[in-house]
């Protein structure tokens, strides 16, 4: 018996990156076309509905989930409390890890999210047909 080495996780601290190779679905109206319904405006599901994810990428193996665990996001289904789930069909290899916020310049990369996630809000208002 010898030793074995378990393979070391690939890190990234761009967010952008990391989606990309993922595959990271976070248009929302991309996933009400796939039958899914985000709880958040870039893509992300909550605890609750964990299992409907979980079914889903059981029947259509081109999909798998990446968890957001506190500060990083893990490209595989990770159980807990406090978690927010996204659907991706890109690489689905487990040892990919983003930690989005070691990066220089998250603060950025934050405030353009802000800006591109009322931008998408400003979109659905203005869609709404309102008389009066």
């Amino acid at each position: 018996m010898g030793a074995t080495a378990k393979p070391a996780p690939e890190l990234y601290t761009d967010g952008v990156a990391f989606n990309d190779r993922t595959g990271q679905l976070n248009d929302w109206r991309e996933l009400l076309y796939l039958g899914l319904e985000p709880d958040t405006v870039g893509g992300g599901f909550y605890n609750e509905k964990a299992d409907i994810l979980l079914n889903y990428v059981r029947r259509d193996p081109a999909y798998h989930i990446i968890t957001f665990v506190g500060d990083r996001y893990m490209n595989r289904f990770v159980a807990g409390q406090r978690r927010i789930y996204f659907i991706a069909d890109g690489d689905a290899d487990p040892k990919l890890i983003c930690y989005p916020f070691r990066a220089l310049d998250w603060h950025l990369v934050f405030e353009d999210t802000i800006c591109k996630t009322f931008a998408m809000l400003k979109d659905i208002k203005n869609r709404r047909k309102t008389e009066g």
